[in-house]
């Protein structure tokens, strides 16, 4: 197996490669039998206070860099070249590397009628993917939804959840689990089934799909914009404490 590009950023080590390196990864993974929990990292999560969350941060395989102020402050802070990499389009490269392999796969998340649309959806995108079934995420009792997929037993779970209770369920439930990658994967399910419309192109060109989903949710305001200058403060600090150090 092949070194895995990394950039240490702010105490965690970004998966520094492209799509065709992660595939690898992913690849090696499912045909090696070991667990990996990929976590699509923004600049909120990156200031989240809650110990639990920050832990499993931490302990996750594998972090790759979904938010465009994560690119950023690794330019910022020359600490390496990250390259972006949205969540929603590296579940949809599991799922076409999955299709060509016959991996199975599991949705949980979002509404009964979302997460069941978004797995025909994908099923029909790539015929060869295999579902091995779906789950709403609006459950009470953890240990039925564990059983069904370990009786259903996909190589590939996504979660979709929101952060941070698709990471902490992920990060509770993995090792009882049979499945090999697992995944949070937000409000992907909603873009799938078609309830939810993804940031129009320019907008992605430009990083900013950010603010197209406060455009959308604009109640998402009153956490991400705090979380925008706690993030900023830090990366400011943290170049504070470069220049001291070199100074």
């Amino acid at each position: 197996m092949r070194s895995v590009p990394a950039v240490e950023l702010l105490g965690y080590s970004f998966f520094a490669g492209g799509l065709e390196d992660l595939r690898n990864v992913v690849e090696n993974a499912v045909e090696q039998g070991r667990k990996l929990h990929i976590v699509t990292v923004n600049p909120e999560m990156l200031v989240f206070r809650d110990p639990h969350f920050l832990k499993v941060l931490a302990s996750a395989e594998l972090r790759l860099p979904d938010g465009i102020g994560v690119v950023w402050a690794s330019r910022l802070l020359r600490c390496g070249m990250l390259q972006r990499l949205p969540g929603i389009e590296v579940a949809e490269a599991i799922m076409a590397w999955g299709s060509e392999r016959g991996w199975g796969v599991y949705f949980l998340g979002a509404r009964e009628d979302v997460v069941q649309q978004a797995a025909q959806v994908m099923q029909r995108r790539y015929p060869g993917l295999k579902v091995c079934g779906c789950h709403h995420g609006y459950f009470t009792n953890d240990a039925e939804v564990v059983e069904d997929i370990k009786r259903t037993a996909p190589e590939v779970l996504f979660v979709g959840m929101g952060v941070p209770k698709q990471e902490l369920w992920i990060a509770r439930h993995r090792e009882a689990l049979p499945v090999k990658v697992f995944m949070g994967v937000g409000g992907s399910f909603d873009v799938w089934a078609g309830k939810l419309p993804r940031a129009p192109l320019l907008f992605r060109s430009l990083g900013l799909e950010w603010l197209w989903r406060l455009l959308l949710e604009p109640r998402r305001v009153q956490r991400v914009v705090p979380a925008f200058f706690r993030f900023g403060l830090r990366l400011l600090g943290e170049k504070w404490r470069g220049w001291y150090n070199t100074g």
